[in-house]
């Protein structure tokens, strides 16, 4: 679900949160990975400040404040999965705490919402004619910001690429007399998507219209997007905050990874190869196959139906 507004970081744990960071980089992990840690950790200590506005440090911090803020995500309508995620880096923040610290962890006294088994719930996707109105609103406009969001749109529609990998695109990743992009997903593996006629006029719309951008002009931006009024590559967060607003614009509940469910869903209805669904998406394990596809199998097996004589003629 889209993000709500995250509460501020309280300054008494800017510190600590720098500091997780360079461990979390000093052992290798992914700027994904990092991202994803340590904004976890914010959004607890900004709960905190709120919910507890006279505690001022970690090691004020115990399990039932961990409990509350938890108990908090679910109350406030996150997924079982999403809030599970949480809970797995919460855990790798308080363990290393309590290693450097030689303090007691919180965490140990903590049951993290157990993860949806893979495949129990479909993934929701936007309707069709969603995803048309979306278009119509952003491609009704001649400006920098609908040219943008237009490209964004039909890009995440078109691929069904992740947050990251649309994100970190620059110019030379793209090629787009042959409609297609090179994209670096997880564990730097790169792969070759494609995309449709309609999504490659919106691309050269929109790089008609950033080649004149300030960010291009005066300092050369190579990333493939800029913000409205930034001088550099937009961030994946400020992606996610864009594709927020033009569902809201429409009163539609919409954030990135849901073209991704919609990618999957509509290739699989429309009767496109699992293996070639798999390569395009970049996923290894057939499983997540099988998961980001249920949401089309009742469709397919009610028109496999109509087409296997199961009576036999009798």
């Amino acid at each position: 679900m889209p993000r709500h507004p995250r509460p501020r970081v309280p300054e008494w744990a800017l510190p600590w949160i720098e500091s997780f960071t360079l461990h979390l980089e000093s052992a290798g992990r992914s700027p994904l990975t990092v991202e994803r840690y340590t904004d976890s950790i914010g959004w607890l200590a900004g709960w905190l400040a709120t919910d507890s506005p006279t505690l001022h440090d970690w090691h004020e911090t115990d399990h039932k404040h961990i409990r509350r803020f938890l108990l908090h995500l679910q109350d406030a309508g996150y997924s079982r999965k999403y809030v599970h995620n949480i809970g797995g880096a919460l855990q790798q923040y308080w363990r290393w705490f309590a290693a450097e610290e030689d303090a007691p962890n919180p965490m140990s006294k903590v049951a993290v919402p157990a993860a949806p088994k893979l495949g129990e719930t479909p993934p929701p996707v936007i309707a069709q004619e969603q995803l048309s109105l979306l278009l119509k609103d952003a491609e009704s406009g001649r400006d920098f910001e609908s040219r943008r969001d237009a490209a964004l749109i039909r890009l995440f529609a078109g691929t069904g690429g992740r947050l990251a990998e649309i994100a970190s695109l620059t110019l030379d990743d793209l090629a787009v007399s042959k409609r297609e992009a090179t994209v670096t997903g997880k564990g730097g593996k790169t792969r070759t998507v494609r995309y449709d006629h309609r999504c490659a006029v919106a691309i050269d719309r929109y790089l008609r219209v950033r080649a004149r951008h300030k960010a291009v002009v005066e300092c050369g931006a190579t990333a493939l997007w800029v913000g409205v009024r930034r001088r550099g590559a937009m961030t994946p967060s400020g992606i996610r905050q864009a594709i927020e607003r033009r569902g809201a614009r429409l009163g539609i509940r919409l954030w990135p990874h849901l073209f991704r469910h919609t990618f999957a869903h509509r290739w699989l209805d429309a009767g496109g190869a699992e293996g070639d669904l798999e390569e395009l998406a970049g996923w290894e394990s057939p499983q997540m196959l099988r998961h980001y596809g249920r949401s089309a199998r009742s469709a397919r097996a009610r028109r496999a139906y109509d087409r296997v004589d199961v009576m036999g003629g009798v």
